[in-house]
């Protein structure tokens, strides 16, 4: 009987080390890089970082996470995701925009490195290259319904960067909102071929002014005009009512956290859990329902918004966040009436 005790004794703690073993293999630590493609002011940036922080503060899987950023990368991006997997410290080196070509040269030489690129002007490599998309289509929707029916001429515009998918996502449901409730509108769109110009901005909103518009999803930026005319104009990315305001009615607001935290689950399964990088070839996006979005209205704007506008708005926000309204997910590109 001895033996016996002492055999399963023995069972029992070579049992316990492999438990305590495997336990011990967990990762505790992320190093994480984000490689910016404007300075971390730009709303698109504030977006990212401001996500981050949170998941930085929330410690997914108890992950002690450390992020390093450089920002205004473009021409240069393989060099710096070069310089950051060379060192051997990252875990996950995070792009936040179209970094597909200089990825595809490095995920194979470092396969134990997990890259991620985000939104449009990407593709689907598998592996260790990730790709995830942030749409702001349903918080702009609601926006639209704003316009289409606080407009008093019934010409509603947008004026925008480039005809992307993740900027025409935002723009077709911009639309789509003011002609469900209101289906006099007419719409305009700019695209004034520009990530950033608030001069050639400046000049499309004075034009389309000038073509009766009277509530414009500004998305390029540059809220002087609309201050200046006292129209009513929509932010996105962030909430861009401090920088108008008089004019902004209300922004789109992009959260990041779903997206970043899909990313770590992924990395943590292939570094806890054993195997290697299996990136979908599709992006990965998520709703307002899981978390990637919402708005903020004005607050100014918003005591004094007709009383059946503000239930609309409330309604619509309640019906998308519990499922029951779909909002389009529209990339094509948009055209003036």
């Amino acid at each position: 009987m001895r033996k016996i005790w002492a055999v399963l004794a023995g069972v029992l703690l070579a049992l316990g080390t492999l438990v305590s073993g495997a336990l011990a293999e967990n990762p505790t630590k992320l190093k994480i890089a984000g490689i910016l493609s404007a300075g971390k002011e730009a709303p698109w940036e504030t977006s990212f970082v401001s996500s981050m922080d949170r998941i930085i503060a929330a410690k997914p899987h108890g992950l002690d996470i450390e992020v390093n950023y450089t920002e205004n990368v473009y021409d240069n991006a393989e060099q710096v995701f070069r310089t950051y997997a060379e060192t051997g410290e990252y875990d996950i080196l995070f792009g936040d925009t179209a970094y597909a070509d200089a990825i595809e040269k490095l995920k194979d030489e470092f396969p134990n490195i997990m890259f991620v690129m985000s939104g449009s002007g990407n593709r689907g490599m598998g592996g260790n290259a990730y790709w995830v998309f942030v749409h702001a289509h349903e918080p702009a929707f609601v926006m639209g319904q704003l316009a289409g029916k606080l407009t008093k001429s019934n010409v509603v515009g947008t004026v925008s960067t480039f005809p992307a998918e993740d900027t025409n996502d935002q723009i077709n449901a911009f639309f789509a909102g003011a002609k469900e409730v209101n289906p006099a509108v007419k719409q305009k769109i700019t695209y004034i071929q520009s990530w950033y110009d608030p001069a050639k901005s400046n000049e499309a909103t004075s034009a389309q002014i000038a073509a009766g518009a009277d509530m414009i999803y500004q998305m390029s930026g540059a809220f002087e005009v609309c201050e200046q005319k006292e129209i009513g104009c929509f932010g996105n990315y962030v909430d861009m009512s401090s920088f108008a305001p008089k004019s902004i009615v209300a922004s789109a607001i992009v959260k990041w956290d779903p997206h970043i935290n899909w990313i770590i689950d992924e990395w943590w399964k292939v570094k806890a859990e054993g195997g290697k990088f299996d990136a979908p070839k599709e992006p990965k996006w998520f709703t307002w329902k899981e978390g990637s979005g919402d708005i903020a209205l004005n607050k100014s704007w918003a005591e004094k918004l007709p009383a059946d506008v503000k239930k609309l708005t409330d309604d619509t926000i309640a019906a998308i966040k519990d499922g029951s309204k779909t909002v389009e997910l529209n990339l094509n590109e948009v055209k003036s009436d």
